[in-house]
């Protein structure tokens, strides 16, 4: 039978290993503010590349005055921002998806440690063996911090709570969990980790 911290975390034993779902931290109202700034900024920027590389830039004239250097002024400045609309675009459409359709799936068996970050199920897996984990840990964020503060906006991803040493790298997963969650999460990875060690 399942258990549950909160209403993102849900823990499960199985005959050969225990899985662990965390759901990404929902705020309804949140959500439809992200996805209306994503609907806009999307048709902003198509409608940039359209007047850089489709002609409309012709149609944007200045009276008489706009000359060939003016014209080649706005290519350049449209050709930048559409560098930068692509950086954001990537990052939030990314955000909007995690939110909608993303979860972390951590499974423990005899042999080690997997983590999975999946949105519609596509998603890269790690392994972590126990004998190359060496220290597995919760770090609370400065919350002082601008890197944090600008981590933890809701149109980014978030940062990890949850840090384990494996080799000689540093890896990290349990995205934007409470002190509380991360803890109780912590307690449970770390005696499921020994139980399923004892049975390898």
């Amino acid at each position: 039978m399942a258990k549950k911290i909160g209403d993102r975390i849900s823990m499960e034993d199985h005959e050969k290993s225990s899985t662990v779902v965390i759901l990404p931290k929902r705020v309804l109202w949140k959500d439809i503010l992200l996805i209306s700034w994503v609907v806009c900024f999307s048709f902003a920027g198509l409608y940039v590349i359209y007047l850089l590389f489709f002609g409309g830039i012709n149609e944007l004239k200045v009276g008489e005055n706009f000359d060939q250097d003016i014209r080649e002024q706005q290519i350049i400045y449209l050709a930048i921002f559409t560098g930068f609309w692509f950086y954001f675009e990537y990052v939030t459409l990314k955000t909007m998806l995690w939110y909608l359709f993303g979860k972390e799936l951590i499974m423990i068996d005899t042999e080690g440690l997997w983590v999975k970050r999946s949105i519609l199920s596509y998603g890269k897996s790690h392994r972590f063996f126990f004998e190359n984990i060496k220290k597995l840990r919760y770090e609370k964020g400065d919350d002082t911090s601008l890197n944090q503060f600008l981590n933890n906006a809701y149109w980014s991803l978030g940062s990890d709570a949850l840090f384990l040493e494996y080799k000689t790298k540093k890896k990290s997963f349990g995205r934007r969990l409470e002190e509380k969650e991360a803890k109780l999460l912590l307690r449970y990875i770390n005696d499921r980790m020994k139980k399923w060690r004892r049975k390898s």
